[in-house]
């Protein structure tokens, strides 16, 4: 046997850094619940909560740390002295050796803290008016494609199905778990997916049970990721005396999975009924705005006749005065054309007349200047004297050498004076 050991594979020997590293892989995988009492609460500035929990015998005690995240959408603020149950794995920190419980979940434990929790953060809430009417969205009146958001495993997925009518309905649904306060990461995975995806109703659904089972959907985290959610929420959330804070913040609220389902059914179950109304409306709309149209043209047809009377009317009085007004100025044109012709036939007979009288005055000047003409004289041995072309009238015209010209009868003789 001592030979059989010596040929054995060696033993290994570890590194602290690899013995603290597998300890904690086999840790990981080694997931619990723990419960106990807070003691010794520190929240750091990095917003990771740092505390320690302790039987009631007080002999026992575990260091345990909720990261950030975690912390934040756990909904408990720790105090000292709650009863909380935990939910996480062992962890080894490697530059000291400390062990520390890290808690991914933290719930309250005991009924009456479970209240008391659930009616401070409804009031808080209630103060902010998350619960308002006014805020809630109406649900589309034909919808079709529907999210939904609860487990896969029990009936409450079966009775949504087998209670939707044939209407088209494209159902799409999130595997999410319901139960406790571990199913919030899960719930808000979903919801944050489904934002990301065009459906026109969103379903979080589950099955009644106890005020501690329902911690996830009384959690202001989850309550205020569905507050601006693009589309309207249905909560089939069954509950046995306090109603989920998550179900009086959704548009719209019902208690099983098959109210929810006639719930979408209801506008498509209503839609002959809607269309033979609408129907109904629009012909005796069209109806009645046909009588309308026949009063208009009918009173319309009165108007236009009556004006045309009157267009009528005006325009056999403009006619006749028209024809009156012809008439005059016919009778003014012939009423002109004879003074026209009296005036012409009167200038005619005064032009002759002037005519006449002017050819006789003309034959008696021209016989006067004849008369008068000095060449006249001139064949009667008169002559004109003419120096430079003007006639010469007395001799102080003529100094010695002048020279001159004299007109004679048949001609002009040069002479000049000594």
């Amino acid at each position: 046997m001592e030979e059989e050991n010596d040929n054995s594979i060696p033993e290994r020997i570890f590194a602290v850094g690899e013995y603290l590293e597998a300890v904690n892989i086999a840790l990981k995988r080694f997931e619990v619940k723990i419960t106990g009492e807070v003691t010794q609460v520190k929240v750091a500035t990095s917003g990771h909560c740092y505390f320690t929990i302790k039987d009631k015998t007080d002999e026992n005690v575990l260091d345990c740390i909720a990261w950030k995240y975690n912390y934040q959408i756990c909904g408990v603020k720790l105090e000292e002295g709650l009863e909380v149950i935990l939910k996480g794995n062992g962890q080894l920190y490697n530059a000291t050796g400390r062990f520390s419980f890290i808690a991914d979940t933290i719930e309250l434990k005991g009924e009456g803290v479970l209240k008391k929790a659930y009616l401070e953060l409804k009031k808080k809430l209630e103060s902010e008016g998350v619960f308002a009417f006014e805020r809630k969205k109406v649900l589309p009146t034909f919808p079709q494609n529907i999210g939904v958001i609860t487990s896969k495993k029990g009936a409450v997925i079966n009775d949504l199905l087998s209670n939707l009518g044939q209407f088209g309905f494209k159902v799409k649904m999130i595997d999410s778990r319901v139960e406790g306060q571990e199913a919030v990461k899960n719930l808000l995975g979903a919801v944050k997916e489904f934002k990301k995806q065009k459906i026109d109703v969103l379903l979080i659904m589950r099955g009644g049970g106890s005020l501690e089972s329902l911690q996830a959907f009384n959690n202001e985290a989850l309550v205020r990721a569905i507050l601006d959610f693009p589309c309207p929420i249905i909560a089939a959330i069954g509950h046995d005396k306090d109603v989920p804070l998550l179900a009086l913040t959704a548009d719209f609220a019902c208690s099983t999975p098959t109210a929810a389902a006639n719930t979408l059914n209801k506008t498509w179950e209503m839609a002959p009924l809607t269309i033979s109304q609408a129907e109904r409306v629009v012909f005796e709309g069209l109806n009645g705005r046909i009588i309308q149209i026949e009063k208009e043209i009918t009173r319309s047809s009165g108007i236009i006749e009556s004006w045309f009377n009157d267009f009528f009317d005006r325009y056999k009085e403009i006619a006749s005065e028209l024809k009156t007004y012809v008439l005059r100025i016919e009778q003014a044109i012939l009423s002109r054309n004879k003074f026209l012709d009296n005036c012409w036939g009167k200038i005619e007979s005064d032009f002759s007349f002037a005519f006449k009288e002017m050819v006789q005055k003309l034959i008696y000047l021209s016989q006067t200047i004849k008369a008068h003409d000095p060449e006249n004289n001139l064949a009667l041995g008169y002559c004109l004297a003419r120096k430079h072309g003007k006639i010469v009238r007395k001799t102080s015209d003529l100094p010695p050498n002048t020279g001159f010209d004299l007109q004679v009868s048949d001609g002009i003789i040069k002479t000049k004076t000594i």
